[in-house]
């Protein structure tokens, strides 16, 4: 297993699992066109001071996780998907890209970090408050930025 920055090959690869995620069943079906970062992640989170990482299991995607840097001290936390069988032991690839992506925040700077994700994925939610995170109201967040659900419940980490 691998972990590294995004390059455009990637793309399609990113897309797809990024969609079959989303489109699991569980929430409203989502689109490309609902999150049009998906098709210049370079743009959108790299030449913003941001990242976007992406994790490979013999050259195929297995997951990624997207820091936009949307003010001086604050990042938003994208597109943190992982194919179910990387998901826990033994690979803890969830974990793994976090790593990264909190190891990359605290070198840029920021003070702290929110995301947006679905009111009923008891699963994110829950790793999210093991790493920290506080959910908030969303007329608390700090900035107003673009999300792919209505229904959603926003995180906040104070680094």
């Amino acid at each position: 297993m691998e972990i590294g920055v995004y390059r455009e090959r990637d793309r399609e690869a990113v897309i797809e699992l990024v969609l079959h995620c989303q489109n699991d069943g569980t929430r409203p079906p989502v689109s490309v066109q609902d999150q049009p970062e998906l098709l210049c992640i370079e743009r959108a989170y790299m030449a913003g001071g941001g990242n976007f990482w992406v994790a490979r299991d013999e050259g195929r995607v297995a997951g990624s996780i997207g820091l936009m840097r949307a003010e001086e001290e604050t990042g938003i936390l994208k597109k943190f998907f992982v194919y179910e069988q990387y998901r826990g032991a033994p690979h803890h690839l969830g974990s793994q890209l976090y790593a990264v992506l909190l190891a990359f925040a605290r070198e840029q700077g920021l003070r702290r970090l929110i995301l947006d994700t679905p009111k009923n994925t008891e699963r994110a939610h829950k790793f999210y408050e093991r790493a920290g995170f506080y959910k908030i109201p969303e007329q608390q967040l700090p900035l107003v930025y673009d999300h792919p659900y209505r229904d959603c419940d926003f995180f906040c980490l104070d680094l």
